[in-house]
């Protein structure tokens, strides 16, 4: 999910002072792994100056139906709205990450306990990486390693599960990012379990410069068990465009929702009584 969302940050951010508005595609794919379709997702984005549009035209992820978009203002806040339904959500990650804390804790007063141990975040590569649709780009790899740790009551052992991943990416600086691109990413890292390991990652990836036109991200099955997943995430299409400022308003007449409870809810009950 961490990764889904990031792409969705790369989308609504990317513009240049150059041009008045851009239109481009992201296409993502996951090969590999349990629930590897979920991370298959084709978007539209278009954006203006700091504001920005992304529509999942083809999703498998429940949480963004497929003709759903996002919204993103110049804050860095995020809505999805759902035309089908006619309904809007505030997207706050803050919260979400709140919320895992909140279950963190209740673990932590029955003696269970989830912490990342030796974080890594290492650059092995930087060279020319070619044209990428017109664009001069530079190739980048980063490889990234931690120990998950569980810690539980005593006398039972804590689980140890040590996780690594090597990202390949292609930037450019032709296209760049607003300021507000840092705001939006606040809040993506995982809470209490995955905050050191972002700590560390952004302290390195603050040194790669650009925007992200292709990554692909392999990471090995845990366990030694074989195998491995992974992502391809790739702008496939990219134009100047004059975008309507109505692109970025919510619809008069579309109800407001909460986003997480329409996920906990699930489905519905079938009505018995309906033959």
């Amino acid at each position: 999910m961490r990764r889904i969302l990031r792409t969705f940050v790369i989308a609504a951010v990317a513009a240049t002072p150059a041009w008045a508005g851009l239109e481009f595609t992201v296409v993502s794919k996951t090969e590999g792994g349990p629930g590897a379709s979920m991370g298959d997702m084709v978007m539209n984005a278009q954006t203006e100056g700091d504001q920005a549009r992304i529509e999942f035209t083809e999703t498998h992820n429940p949480m963004f139906g497929s003709g759903s978009y996002m919204l993103v203002n110049a804050k860095g806040e995020m809505t999805i709205v759902n035309p089908e339904k006619r309904t809007y959500s505030r997207l706050d990650l803050a919260a979400m990450m709140e919320g895992a804390e909140a279950g963190l804790g209740a673990a932590a007063k029955m003696g269970i306990k989830m912490e990342v141990e030796d974080p890594k975040v290492e650059k092995v590569l930087e060279e020319p990486g070619g044209d990428i649709l017109g664009y001069p780009t530079t190739h980048y790899r980063w490889h990234t390693s931690y120990t998950m740790v569980v810690r539980l009551p005593k006398p039972i052992p804590d689980r140890r599960s040590p996780s690594e991943s090597t990202e390949d990416i292609w930037t450019t600086t032709a296209i760049s990012m607003p300021a507000h691109a840092g705001k939006a990413l606040e809040g993506m890292g995982g809470g209490q379990v995955m905050g050191e390991l972002k700590k560390v990652s952004d302290l390195a990836m603050a040194k790669m410069t650009g925007f992200h036109l292709k990554s692909i991200t392999v990471t090995p099955a845990r366990g030694g068990r074989g195998g491995s997943t992974k992502t391809t995430m790739e702008v496939t299409k990219i134009h100047k465009a004059d975008i309507p400022a109505s692109t970025f308003v919510i619809p008069a007449g579309y109800t407001e929702t909460d986003l997480m409870q329409q996920q906990q809810r699930g489905p519905a009950m079938p009505d018995l009584n309906k033959e």
